[in-house]
């Protein structure tokens, strides 16, 4: 009788014990959710989002560029959207036309043109929009400014 009141005994410790727990933990949320709701809601201040060049269709005023460019392309060159083989053509950019471009190429998708393959594209501005061309099509490109 002695070993079994002790095994009774026993599981009940063990069973207030987990209520207990239980109990702490449901206690703790509960004043976390508490604590959270009575605080006064601050909003955040994002940032403003700034449009890049390709978003905008103004054309940057000379002032706020460093440097200025211009380039033309061996062949009629795709203008894209984004630097990407995928991307939206805009508009076919003629061969020899002089064009505004960025004075750095940029990396992007991998294409093959003008019997080069590469990845590097150049920013170009035309016909009123700013959008993408293949680098590897360039025959001349000068500084303007």
């Amino acid at each position: 009788m002695i070993k079994f009141t002790k095994g009774v005994i026993l599981v009940m410790k063990k069973f207030f014990t987990a209520i207990g727990v239980i109990a702490a933990a449901l206690a703790l949320s509960l004043s976390a959710m508490s604590s959270a709701a009575a605080a006064p809601r601050v909003p955040v201040d994002m940032p403003t989002p700034v449009k890049s060049r390709i978003e905008s269709t103004v054309v940057p005023a000379a002032a706020a560029e460093q440097r200025t460019c211009r380039a033309r392309f061996t062949e009629g060159v795709n203008h894209r959207r984004l630097a990407e083989v995928g991307a939206a053509i805009l508009e076919v950019i003629p061969a020899d036309t002089w064009v505004q471009v960025s004075c750095e190429r940029g990396s992007g998708g991998e294409y093959r043109a003008c019997g080069l393959t590469s990845d590097y594209w150049m920013e170009v501005y035309w016909n009123g929009a700013w959008g993408y061309s293949a680098w590897s099509c360039v025959q001349d490109w000068e500084y303007t400014s």
